[in-house]
């Protein structure tokens, strides 16, 4: 059995990997720092099991899971976490396994045997009751049953088309594509702060916006940084375009 030890204290790692060949030396150990390496483990190793730190820099736990649930077969995960017993009622709540610190070997032993893969319902409860992901800094893509990670930041734009969506983001300082299987209704909610949705299909980067043009067609029109053409803003969402446009 694989198994992928994730959390961001060196001393951690080390004393779950002691107690983990107590309980059985066949075990194949894998090791990640936090959220991001973790995925990157789970790309190259394809562990049966994850141990999941909660609170890590850089990408939280929550986080690492949400992306997880995206694979075709995502691995079983048991969150490790210092929380308090009013908190660790959301764990209960939602059937998730969870480990407390300080791990115990008997504790460890019995997660193990009963561990089970998460739903994303569970996940997404989950999140809303210790709002430990407020918003994601990763939106994920699957690629051939692996994890493809794209930095938030580096996004330009959201645009739909029917059923999928398409990502354009910058990737050593080109702009390139995929489709993810967020909408654009669940995208706009969550990054409302930094995306402002111009038209029924499309989510901008705000800070990426260079210029309002109005066509010869009377169509309106915004120049985006990064992209060769325009997009077209509609009527609905004109006034909040214009409206940025002079905060700015």
């Amino acid at each position: 059995m694989k198994i992928l030890i994730v959390d961001d204290e060196p001393l951690a790692r080390e004393r779950l990997a002691s107690l983990l060949k107590e309980i059985d030396t066949r075990y194949y150990l894998i090791e990640a720092a936090n959220g991001l390496e973790a995925i990157e483990q789970v790309n190259n190793e394809e562990p049966d099991i994850v141990l999941m730190d909660i609170r890590m820099p850089g990408m939280n736990g929550l986080e690492a899971t949400q992306h997880l649930m995206g694979l075709d077969n995502p691995p079983a995960i048991i969150f490790s976490t210092a929380y308090d017993e009013y908190a660790l009622q959301a764990f209960e709540s939602q059937a998730v396994d969870y480990l407390l610190k300080p791990i115990r070997k008997e504790r460890l032993e019995k997660a193990l045997d009963n561990c089970s893969k998460l739903n994303k319902l569970q996940l997404e409860q989950l999140g809303l009751q210790n709002q430990e992901i407020p918003h994601r800094s990763h939106i994920s893509a699957q690629i051939r049953g692996s994890i493809l990670l794209i930095a938030v930041k580096e996004i330009v734009c959201f645009l739909a088309d029917h059923k999928y969506t398409t990502v354009k983001y910058y990737q050593d300082n080109v702009v390139i594509e995929t489709v993810i299987e967020d909408t654009l209704k669940s995208l706009e909610e969550e990054f409302s702060d930094t995306f402002l949705r111009i038209h029924r299909n499309a989510l901008i980067r705000k800070n990426m916006i260079e210029a309002l043009e109005k066509q010869a067609d009377g169509r309106a029109v915004l120049k985006i940084k990064g992209l060769d053409y325009g997009l077209e803003v509609s009527r609905r969402h004109l006034s909040n375009v214009r409206k940025l446009l002079k905060s700015a």
